[in-house]
């Protein structure tokens, strides 16, 4: 998304707009409504891939829809805008800041007597890849040694942001490897923050303890070509000179402990293994 992208509002029927003038028309708009028509109401969040125009010269949308079904979210919605309202503004607010976000075209909500009925992010396709695939196709061992050397150089990137991220105030709702994606360049690598519905800004001086649960999100999972040391260089990187010892120590068996808590609850074997060999990768069968 580019800073300083600037949206209009629009009222179309019973739907509220925020639309970006060069991108939206009025062939898109319809095969939006195409889009949302063909997806049923669900207590998930849905995503749609499409073209627009059809062909090989066509642009590629993703879709977020999100429906109301559940009383109490309806209530809270009477007063607050839209999750896709929020991750449009919310995006906007991390790209003016130099962040890499997917560019959003439109979000809108549908309402009736101010109740939510259906809300929709519309987001221009980014050229990377999700963190996870990227590293099973780029890093799955063995690794030759300029591998090795480029897997920790985009290690001590991402940390970097995300440390820069959590200096600003920003918590990112639901930062799994998944709502990363990894665009590789000349000299390192560019890295965009996806499903910005949640994330939330909170003022510098609040003793902000929060960052810690972007890092369990991001560390929980086992990844391919991510030994345990790969884990500490990233923790390394992540934090300021100012955490000693002690901090890091105590930081470490919060994420060890967290780690293990979510996956004993599909696994009870995971509280019986090293945390090496719990957070091992191996590769799937064919």
């Amino acid at each position: 998304m580019e800073s300083g992208t600037k949206y209009e509002f629009r009222r179309e029927e019973d739907w509220n707009l925020l639309v970006l003038p060069g991108q939206w028309g009025e062939g898109l708009r319809k095969e939006l409504l195409g889009q949302l028509e063909s997806h049923a109401p669900d207590h998930h969040p849905q995503t749609a891939r499409f073209d627009y125009p059809a062909g090989e010269n066509g642009a590629t949308f993703y879709l977020k829809i999100y429906h109301s079904v559940r009383f109490f979210g309806s209530v809270k919605d009477l007063f607050r805008d839209s999750k896709a309202f929020r991750a449009l503004k919310q995006g906007t607010v991390l790209s003016g800041l130099g962040f890499h976000v997917p560019l959003a075209v439109a979000a809108g909500e549908q309402r009736r007597y101010r109740s939510l009925k259906r809300a929709f992010l519309l987001t221009l396709s980014v050229k990377a890849r999700p963190l996870p695939l990227f590293l099973r196709e780029s890093f799955s061992p063995p690794l030759e040694k300029s591998a090795l050397k480029q897997k920790r150089e985009y290690i001590a990137k991402l940390a970097q942001e995300v440390r820069h991220l959590h200096e600003l105030g920003f918590v990112h709702g639901d930062l799994v490897p998944s709502n990363i994606l990894i665009r590789p360049e000349a000299g390192g690598a560019t890295f965009f923050f996806v499903d910005n519905d949640r994330t939330r800004r909170y003022p510098c001086w609040l003793p902000l303890l929060l960052w810690r649960r972007n890092l369990v999100q991001l560390n929980r999972f086992r990844l391919a070509g991510i030994s345990l040391q790969d884990r500490l260089r990233f923790l390394n990187s992540y934090l300021s000179p100012d955490h000693g010892r002690e901090k890091r120590r105590r930081l470490i068996q919060r994420l060890e402990r967290k780690t293990r808590e979510r996956l004993e609850e599909r696994d009870p074997r995971a509280a019986r293994v090293s945390f090496r060999k719990l957070m091992r990768w191996s590769k799937p069968s064919s």
